[in-house]
């Protein structure tokens, strides 16, 4: 019993006087060949720039016929290319492809896209997506990435040591609710 006591009391005495007095515990010397490249970070619907500002609309089309969606996107990372993906009434059970698509532009080079993603619909057109009475689901999905099926996909990225790695990429979503009734528009 008393060699086990002298051999934590000797380890213990050993670790107080190296925190004492400041000494250094060896680490792993490997050296960084660079700064490692920054991680893709997503990018952010800027909320208080959508329209219409809010996200219930009722009454579409007892008095107005068209109604413009817009969202405004934001990226600290200036190189991605952002793509707005609109669906309409979005059905998981029946996958289909975006209605349209819209590639928000980065001219100024600012995090802040001066482009905005647009929807114009309109119920005097013939197959309006909103044409039939009832309640519909309008969403904005914008990514940095390609999608499928709604669902983003990582890119590999070569590194400047030739090593590969897989940036995630990133979608964030507003969506509409749209209650369309019988009007005049058509």
């Amino acid at each position: 019993m008393e060699g086990t006591t002298r051999r934590y009391g000797w380890s213990a005495l050993v670790v107080a006087a190296c925190a004492a007095t400041g000494c250094l515990i060896p680490q792993d010397d490997t050296l960084l060949e660079g700064v490692p490249g920054q991680r893709n970070r997503p990018p952010r619907i800027v909320e208080s720039l959508v329209s219409p500002q809010q996200r219930v609309i009722s009454d579409f089309g007892a008095g107005a016929c068209d109604l413009t969606f817009e969202v405004v996107a934001e990226d600290p990372d200036l190189d991605d290319r952002l793509k707005v993906h609109w669906y309409v009434d979005y059905n998981p059970q029946d996958p289909r492809g975006p209605y349209r698509q819209y590639d928000l532009a980065n001219i100024t080079r600012d995090p802040l896209r001066s482009d905005r993603g647009s929807l114009l619909i309109s119920l005097a057109s013939a197959n309006s997506p909103l044409g039939t009475p009832g309640t519909h689901l309008v969403e904005a999905l914008v990514s940095d990435s390609e999608l499928q099926d709604r669902v983003v996909q990582p890119r590999v990225v070569q590194l400047p040591d030739g090593t590969f790695i897989e940036d995630p990429g990133y979608v964030v979503t507003y969506a509409w609710v749209v209650n369309t009734v019988q009007g005049d528009c058509r």
